[in-house]
């Protein structure tokens, strides 16, 4: 587990972002935008190679030997799923980066060197077993709990590290509602004094009652499109 509390980095400003419905084969009208389901805040903090090693000790030097051709950045992200009056779920969630150093070569672009979460699990709701028995031709019936119905269920995943692409992927599970605020997290490593930027995308399913399980892609503000770590 990667623990970036100790850094002294301010809360991000979250920004409604409006969900367009992804286009449909034979679809007769494409679903209304959504407004006020999803919002989302960045904030970028430099970081020394000691920070950027932090919950990752056996790492320490060699992020230090790096150092003077390598810098650190970490990018923390707040993401707000909002629950609606019409009771429309999310179904599942994704957000990604996609890091870039424009004009250098395709070794010496930003990496992932790290992210948080990589993962969470969930509780999981017990099986329910219906038990029937057949008595002087009576049949009674129970619910009995299976002990071994026990299990979690993974809620987040992240992916990406040590690549230029990382994301996270949500999934509403049988207990947990894709419902409250994710801190997204991810420490970068880029060639030092190479500007670097960080383009976003958040995509989203939703389960309509009238019009079934709809995909959307998000339209983002200029503000959070593009994210400048270091400007030219």
């Amino acid at each position: 587990m990667i623990h970036y509390l100790d850094l002294d980095t301010a809360a991000p400003i979250l920004h409604d972002i409006e969900l367009v419905a992804e286009p449909r084969l034979n679809a007769p009208a494409s679903p209304p935008h959504l407004k006020e389901r999803v919002s989302l805040g960045a904030v970028v903090r430099a970081l020394t190679a000691e920070e950027a090693a932090a919950g990752e000790e056996e790492w320490s030097d060699f992020l230090k030997s790096e150092s003077p051709h390598s810098d650190y950045f970490m990018l923390s992200m707040v993401c707000a799923f909002r629950p609606t009056g019409n009771g429309d779920p999310f179904v599942d969630a994704a957000v990604g980066i996609q890091l870039e150093s424009p004009g250098k070569a395709d070794d010496q672009q930003p990496i992932a060197w790290s992210i948080s979460p990589k993962k969470r699990l969930v509780p999981a709701r017990r099986a329910a077993r219906i038990a029937l028995t057949a008595k002087l031709a009576i049949v009674e019936s129970s619910v009995e709990f299976s002990p071994e119905g026990e299990h979690e269920e993974l809620f987040v995943v992240g992916m990406g590290e040590r690549d230029s692409d990382p994301e996270w992927r949500f999934r509403k599970t049988s207990s947990t509602p894709l419902i409250g605020d994710e801190t997204l997290t991810v420490i970068v490593k880029t060639p030092a004094g190479a500007p670097t930027r960080a383009r976003i995308s958040v995509a989203a399913t939703v389960r309509h009652r009238r019009l079934g399980i709809i995909p959307y892609r998000a339209e983002l503000p200029p503000v959070l499109r593009i994210i400048n770590l270091r400007s030219q």
